[in-house]
């Protein structure tokens, strides 16, 4: 009896806790229709409305799961193509407005989450200090992917220099927001959370040196203890470091040596058969060496992360590689993962002739440019 008693006291008190509800109203001047759209992390919706003239209200709904979500606002008239906003929902009421004509920046958010607070505070200023260098970027590379087989080799070098100079932009805004961050909320506990957001890879020095600054709850939390040590490996690879050695063998089987190399330049390539994107490269790269003055003085290794020589060696014939290809075909447990930090694939690095490495990319669209722009001042 008295265990039904205790039983039957939970439910009771179970039964009057308030549950959870959330619910938004917008103001979105200059939509005369649009959407407005929430998904979880996992591209799930979770809560929509139509726009019209400007407005979307959702009233009050039952809400389960505190975190993290992405927000979308979309004007069915001018599709810009922006990326959807992460948000930090946890019930309550959330007022969300946007500007006019501005939606690729992160809209005005209301609410009484504290970590909403912060992510605004952040994404804000970021969009104060470089949204316009993010949207300069993004043209560019379009322009590259839709123009470059129609442009001459003079207006393909500017198009390049374009970009490379527009990104190095967007880098040093990335930066210097996170920094202002930092040093508005010290103690925030999803400083990490930011960081892991951003291309921290560009410029490890720096992020290091601002991590070493974040709270105790943020560099121990799961994210910051991640970031913690790439940055500690990335800090070993910054310009003038001596390179790692590669680990594996050429796809003649012979173990790979940088002495058989006689470039002035080299080319790192970090990549796997099954990777799309890193294969469609290689075609770049074979048009990258066709169209360079110097390609006598530049060298490429390709350093394979598979783990099946019938995959990899298909893969060379395939993509027309006639330049030095290595692997150990072990895949991510690979040595070359670890000592090259190799996180996103393709990754590239730029080495000089004493196997210093001279620069790290991660992206193909300026890869032409930073290695126009250091052989250049090395000749």
């Amino acid at each position: 009896m008295k265990y039904t008693y205790i039983i039957l006291f939970a439910l009771l008190v179970a039964g009057c806790r308030k549950k959870s509800t959330i619910e938004f109203t917008g103001n979105t001047p200059g939509i005369k229709s649009g959407v407005f759209i929430v998904k979880t992390t996992g591209d799930s919706s979770v809560y929509g409305e139509n726009i019209k003239d400007g407005k979307f209200v959702i009233g009050a709904k039952f809400f389960r799961t505190p975190g993290y979500y992405k927000l979308n606002i979309t004007d069915n008239n001018n599709s810009d193509n922006h990326e959807p906003f992460e948000v930090y929902l946890e019930g309550g009421a959330y007022t969300i407005e946007t500007e006019a004509g501005k939606l690729y920046k992160y809209p005005k958010i209301t609410s009484s989450s504290k970590i909403q607070e912060q992510l605004s505070a952040f994404y804000t200023l970021s969009d104060k200090l470089g949204a316009d260098a993010q949207q300069e970027v993004k043209r560019l590379n379009g322009d590259l992917k839709t123009k470059s087989n129609d442009l001459s080799s003079v207006a393909y070098s500017q198009l390049l220099n374009s970009l490379g100079t527009a990104e190095n932009k967007m880098i040093t805004n990335n930066i210097t927001a996170f920094k202002e961050f930092v040093k508005e909320y010290p103690n925030s506990d999803v400083s990490a959370h930011l960081m892991a957001k951003l291309n921290y890879e560009d410029d490890p020095a720096g992020y290091y040196a601002i991590y070493k600054t974040l709270a105790p709850a943020a560099k121990n939390s799961d994210e910051g203890k991640e970031i913690g040590d790439k940055l500690s490996h990335l800090i070993k690879l910054v310009p003038g470091s001596v390179a790692p050695a590669i680990c594996g063998k050429t796809s003649l089987g012979k173990p790979f040596d940088p002495k058989m190399l006689n470039n002035h330049f080299i080319l790192i390539d970090f990549w796997r058969a099954s990777n799309d994107f890193s294969r469609r490269n290689h075609e770049k790269l074979i048009a990258l060496l066709a169209r360079h003055k110097d390609k006598q003085k530049l060298g490429i290794v390709s350093v394979s992360l598979d783990t099946k020589i019938d995959w990899w060696t298909n893969a060379i014939n395939e993509d027309h590689m006639d330049w030095t290809q290595v692997s150990d075909l072990k895949g991510d447990d690979s040595p070359n993962t670890v000592n090259w930090s190799i996180t996103t694939i393709p990754t590239y690095y730029l080495l000089d002739s004493n196997w210093k490495i001279a620069e790290r990319i991660t992206s193909i669209g300026n890869l032409e440019f930073e290695l126009t722009d250091y052989i250049s001042k090395h000749r």
